[in-house]
């Protein structure tokens, strides 16, 4: 077996995981490991969506990039999860601005709901093959808090001139082939991509501007020399004057305290064997996404190859995501049974970075050392505007310019006992999402 096998992040083998999005997702391009001692202007840890949508942003401005990634482009929470893209972050609106009062609460609000565009752009302009669907996103209400939670939504940005609809009764079961739900609301910026597919279009475009990718490559260290900064990959060392760190939850100690400012929280995915055109004409008929109210959410949609895929219902701090699975098959059963069997043909799982304030964080502890974490379930839209953000701040945008202000690195408090943390929370939010 490889090294490459033997070395794991959080306990994880660096082999792509086996999901629905692996057996179907387009070719990557041929990378290979640091074989020499190089220098460049940029240094990236990480080849997810934020290192690979920086990546491509310098390279159009002319700037050389080298991007390392211990596995492979889109090998974390980029290529595994259930490739929703969706407008906003987890905090609502009004909640941000109370958060950051002012123009910088503005900005963040405005960063988010414009972070779908951004995709969308992307993928038009470098004709990404990802199955990019544009139809919108649905969110509907499953207990009475979630009911006030619609409500607010719709209104918030509706006043802030979005084109949102709120949708109740008959006309939100046609939409979403169940009567579970009696009201949601309608996001017109919303839509989905095949996520490891897009990930991997992202590296082939960076690569075709000229970018360098090394993978299986992990850095295994960050240190100051003069006013540059040097990689140090094995025996091999890259010198850049400006590093991005971009690893999300598997963050690691290459930046003393960042492991320990958010909690890598694991979801699940499953998906069902290709559905029964009658099946598919009911689920969803006219494309859209969904996720729901619950605490635990359930998100769901159909995959390019007509498959119901959903995701979320429970967490875990570990590696086995087999306590999740049962959850997700008994909402896809709730949901969508009474039209027709599903026989169940995948299952996965992996991290994703939770900060305590569900908000994204920006750091620069040291002069051109800047560091992203933290997209909270929002990763696909949140993590390519992240991306083209800090790359415009290595070009030489201020820092007071950035919507996602740039803080000190925290810590979250009792971190040793997050497992403990994530179980209990869980638990809770499943009595939460039974009382309503």
């Amino acid at each position: 077996m490889s090294s490459r096998h033997h070395a794991a992040l959080l306990g994880e083998p660096l082999e792509m995981p086996s999901s629905l999005w692996s057996a179907t997702a387009i070719d990557g391009p041929t990378l290979k490991s640091l074989d020499r001692s190089e220098t460049a202007d940029v240094i990236i840890v990480g080849a997810g969506f934020t290192g690979l949508c920086a990546a491509i942003r310098l390279a159009e401005a002319g700037l050389t990039c080298i991007v390392f990634d211990a596995a492979e482009p889109g090998w974390g929470a980029s290529g595994r999860n259930n490739g929703q893209v969706i407008a906003g972050l987890k905090q609502d609106p009004d909640v941000i601005e109370r958060i950051y009062p002012g123009e910088q609460g503005r900005k963040l609000v405005q960063f988010g709901s414009e972070a779908p565009a951004q995709v969308w752009n992307l993928i038009k302009q470098y004709k990404i093959n990802c199955a990019a669907n544009q139809h919108g996103w649905i969110q509907p209400a499953y207990t009475g808090v979630g009911f006030a939670a619609v409500r607010s939504r719709y209104e918030a940005w509706r006043g802030r001139g979005v084109d949102t609809r709120l949708l109740e009764g008959f006309g939100l079961h046609q939409l979403l082939g169940t009567t579970k739900y009696s009201l949601g609301w309608f996001d017109p910026r919303g839509g989905s991509v095949q996520p490891l597919s897009y990930a991997r279009g992202l590296a082939k475009v960076a690569v075709d501007l000229g970018v360098r990718i090394f993978a299986p490559s992990k850095v295994e260290a960050l240190t100051k020399k003069g006013n540059s900064w040097v990689a140090s990959c094995g025996q091999f060392r890259v010198q850049a004057r400006h590093v991005l760190v971009a690893t999300g939850a598997y963050a690691e100690k290459l930046v003393p305290k960042l492991r320990t400012s958010f909690v890598p929280v694991r979801t699940a995915q499953v998906a069902t064997r290709p559905l029964a055109d009658s099946m598919r004409k009911v689920i969803l008929p006219q494309g859209h996404v969904a996720s729901d109210t619950r605490q635990l959410l359930t998100s769901f949609r159909l995959s390019p190859d007509g498959r119901l895929v959903m995701g979320g219902s429970g967490a875990t701090a570990g590696l086995d995501h087999s306590a999740i699975v049962p959850y997700l098959h008994k909402a896809g059963q709730e949901l969508f049974g009474h039209i027709g069997r599903l026989e169940w043909d995948f299952h996965w799982s992996g991290f994703f970075a939770v900060t305590t304030d569900h908000l994204p964080h920006v750091h620069e502890p040291e002069p051109n050392l800047h560091i992203s974490v933290g997209c909270n379930g929002r990763g696909i839209a949140v993590s390519t505007s992240l991306g083209i953000q800090l790359a415009n701040r290595i070009l030489g945008m201020a820092a007071t310019e950035l919507s996602v202000p740039v803080s000190s690195i925290g810590t979250v408090n009792f971190h040793m006992f997050r497992g403990l943390g994530v179980k209990a929370a869980t638990l809770y939010k499943r009595l939460q999402d039974r009382v309503g």
